[in-house]
């Protein structure tokens, strides 16, 4: 079984050895728990941190919020946000034209050399390692800021940016480096050659940029969307912005951020969102056209970075339909076959070239050389001799064209491309991109897949059409979109708000039948054999992103059965000396507090807030001498000046330390300002499947587990529930492991089986005090663990005493 450890410390002045003792005695007792050692996913997965969007209802927060109420403040945040928003989607417009704009610049410079090459006489050798020459220097600076400047760059960025929406706090994802890193690097690598997309690269930029408003200010209001639930809501409407300039779809984008990465959308952050977006594809609008020389300035087109062109030909038959279904079959096997593939290569990866450092460069500079070569001698196999690049035919033409140059021409071409050609383009192209995806550049997969699924599409379009069926009613251009909706929606498993970005980027909503039932053919073939590609990837870094539904054997466990113990609990008072070697001994997110008489549940204190309090609570003036003053003492940290301390970043103990004096150790404080006494809590038998909803709809991060006392039991982290959902496939007898730290408030195993629960106790006296120590067996009346005292039967054993209450109203008990 596993044990619960009831830890209690008296009020006292200590000196600072003390304090550094009492955090060693606090790790020793974790390590003497009788618990399996984590295994390496369980490692990697408590190396994240989570983010609740969860409401604060302590007295702090309340009077902070009460300050906006009817008051110019709170008319000057509303305004602001507007302001904002409008910024977002501006500068998200303008990064994403930048990228666009320069990818097209580098890419006339590579196809004008090769066409000066072939004009002055030079042979097929001397082109070739000028277009090779180019593609490793520009790759090299795509490779580089990946493998030794910012990791985190390498992909799309869509997963992470569906973690963080998600309350998952993953490092660096967010900075103004990583947006530099990622915009120079998608134009080096795409430039290159390899088959990347720059759209999810535009969705990471706008994120990034969104993220930025958290450290504005509101006019005189000091940061006032520093709020996890205020830069969540920005950093979706800055991916939806990201999405509307990539594709000029304002309506895409919002629902992209609906369907990838937001479960918090309500009415009023879909119209935040959507004027974010609309922004977004306005300054793209604004800006492509005239850059390109294809409008005058003021005048606004179709011009985007990325638009697929309208159709001539808008109709087809009901006899078309099966063939779309079945185009959505082959999409989803085909999306499906791309992910399991991908999954074994990034697996390969991880374990024998890493995440950065020479090997991975290394293999860039490899898998870049072996694919430019083979694009560039693959237009020969038409059998056709070396002409100028200019003049490839539209088969040649697909080698060597940036991605969505080359769906265009699948699109809309009116001649019939060479079909051995092709199908020799969309088998090449499809290995491509499978090796392409997670090498260490950055890397997006729309355009790939979509090129990938409209060769395939224009090769059925182009046999049907030559077929003698006498049903095909439109071109094969149709076809080709089809195709490329049932190859990206296979992969990726994106359906409503793929079908209406290839709608927008078309402008042809007459295709939506079409789409839709491609989509939803695709998603559900796929489906039956891997998850997304997106969802894969984060699964392979042991991410705990909880799914969007719990899974259904989840509801036959109760939260006794996953639950994390012993639960580290705060009094509504302490000395700063016992709160400061409770932050030095554990690293848990938050902390129930208690009642000091009854030990009934009174709320969650959050770490980020004691870390604070702490730091500024002498300025506040809110320490008091001692334990007995302080019902004299009704102050608190304003929560202003906490947020003007970057909250919810927090200080670490050993700044707090450097504030303090030795003197200051024995004064105490009083916590019952900070508690958030509205926060979540299920009893012992709830299911897991109820713990999995709230954690999804309410964006929690803790959620306690109550005794029908109102006693703590026990807390409920994402990764207990992620951990449940893949222990249930384990043998029996090794679903058991260790947790600590991170989200969870663990110093020891998880709760679960049967058994007895032992309990140890600590006694009170453990700042330069001598320490007693009373070991009693106490089992369980029933198969589940019950970590409550109340339900508890004591058995004494051989020279075992029965455990010491404690007697001190000041203490805190763990």
């Amino acid at each position: 079984g596993s044990s619960i450890i009831m830890v209690s410390f008296a009020s006292g002045v200590g000196t600072c050895a003390d304090l550094d003792e009492l955090s060693d005695q606090a790790v020793k007792q974790q390590a003497r728990c009788p618990a399996r050692q984590p295994d390496a996913k369980t490692k990697a997965r408590q190396a994240f941190e989570s983010v609740g969007f969860d409401l604060n209802e302590s007295q702090q927060f309340v009077a902070y919020a009460n300050s906006f109420t009817g008051r110019r403040a709170g008319k000057l945040k509303g305004a602001f946000r507007w302001l904002y928003l409008v910024l977002v989607g501006l500068v998200t417009g303008i990064v994403a034209e930048c990228i666009a704009y320069s990818l097209k610049k580098v890419t006339e410079v590579r196809t004008h050399s090769q066409d000066w090459l072939f004009d002055h006489g030079h042979g097929l050798w001397a082109q070739y390692l000028v277009w090779l020459g180019t593609s490793v220097a520009l790759v090299s600076i795509a490779g580089l800021l990946v493998c030794y400047v910012e990791p985190i760059v390498a992909g799309s960025g869509i997963s992470e940016i569906k973690c963080i929406l998600n309350g998952i706090d993953l490092p660096n994802v967010l900075r103004l480096r990583t947006l530099v890193c990622k915009a120079l690097g998608i134009v080096c690598s795409v430039g290159a050659g390899l088959p990347c997309g720059k759209e999810g690269p535009m969705i990471h930029s706008g994120a990034i940029v969104a993220a930025q408003v958290q450290f504005a200010n509101a006019g005189p209001v000091i940061r006032p969307y520093r709020l996890t639930t205020e830069s969540r809501d920005f950093i979706a409407a800055g991916a939806a912005a990201g999405v509307a300039a990539a594709f000029g779809a304002p309506i895409g984008g919002v629902l992209f951020a609906v369907e990838e990465g937001a479960s918090h959308m309500n009415p009023r952050i879909l119209v935040r969102t959507f004027v974010c977006a609309a922004v977004a594809a306005l300054t793209v609008r604004t800006f492509s056209g005239p850059m390109d020389g294809k409008t005058a300035w003021g005048t606004l087109g179709t011009e985007v970075p990325v638009e697929f062109g309208r159709f001539t030909v808008r109709r087809y038959t009901l006899m078309e339909l099966p063939i779309f279904a079945l185009m959505g079959v082959c999409g989803g096997l085909l999306g499906a076959l791309f992910n399991s593939v991908n999954t074994r290569l990034s697996k390969w990866r991880m374990r024998y070239v890493g995440a950065r450092g020479h090997r991975r460069f290394v293999e860039v500079l490899v898998v870049t050389v072996v694919i430019v070569s083979i694009n560039f001698f693959a237009p020969l196999a038409q059998g056709t001799p070396m002409t100028r690049m200019s003049n490839f035919t539209p088969s040649q033409k697909l080698f060597v064209n940036l991605g969505g140059d080359a769906i265009m021409e699948l699109f809309h071409s009116e001649g019939v491309i060479d079909a051995g050609m092709l199908a020799f383009f969309a088998v090449v192209h499809y290995i491509q991109s499978v090796v392409t995806y997670g090498l260490g550049v950055p890397s997006g997969l729309f355009v790939p897949a979509l090129l990938a699924g409209a060769s395939f599409g224009r090769l059925v379009g182009e046999l049907a059409q030559a077929s003698r069926w006498g049903a095909i009613a439109t071109s094969p251009g149709l076809y080709a979109l089809v195709g490329a909706t049932a190859m990206l929606s296979g992969m990726a498993r994106i359906t409503i708000s793929l079908a209406v970005i290839l709608m927008e980027t078309t402008g042809e909503a007459v295709w939506s039948i079409p789409i839709f039932l491609t989509v939803m053919f695709a998603k559900w073939v796929g489906d039956l054999f891997n998850k997304g590609i997106y969802d894969i990837h984060i699964d392979l870094r042991h991410i705990p992103l909880l799914d969007q539904r719990p899974e259904k054997h989840t509801l036959s466990l109760q939260a006794q059965d996953i639950m994390a113990t012993p639960v580290t609990t705060l009094p509504t008072s302490a000395t700063l000396a016992e709160l400061i070697a409770l932050l030095g001994g554990c690293a848990h997110g938050a902390f129930p507090a208690v009642d000091p008489e009854s030990q009934r549940f009174l709320g969650l204190i959050e770490r980020s807030t004691l870390s604070h309090v702490l730091h500024l609570g002498k300025e506040s003036g809110v320490f008091a001498a001692s334990m007995a003053d302080l019902p004299t003492s009704d102050g608190m940290v304003p929560y202003e000046d906490m947020v003007r301390c970057r909250h919810p970043q927090y200080p670490s103990v050993a700044e707090i330390k450097g504030l303090l004096e030795l003197d200051d150790y024995g004064k105490a404080i009083d916590l019952t300002p900070y508690i958030n006494t509205g926060a979540y809590t299920v009893q012992r038998n709830a299911t897991v499947t109820r713990c999995h909803l709230l954690f999804r709809s309410m964006g929690l991060r803790h959620l306690p587990v109550l005794c029908e006392d109102h006693r703590v039991s026990g807390i409920v982290t994402r990764k207990d529930l992620v951990d449940a959902a893949e222990q249930l496939e384990e043998p029996e007898g090794e679903t058991e492991t260790q947790r600590s730290g991170g989200d969870g408030n663990s110093g020891g195993s998880r709760s679960g089986g049967g058994g007895a629960a032992e309990v140890r106790q600590i006694g009170p006296r453990l700042l330069g005090r001598p320490t007693a120590r009373r070991v009693a067996s106490v089992k369980s009346p029933s198969a589940r663990r019950d970590g409550c005292g109340e339900r508890q039967q004591q058995k004494e054993e051989s020279g075992a005493l029965p455990p010491e209450r404690t007697s001190s109203l000041d203490d805190i008990s763990v």
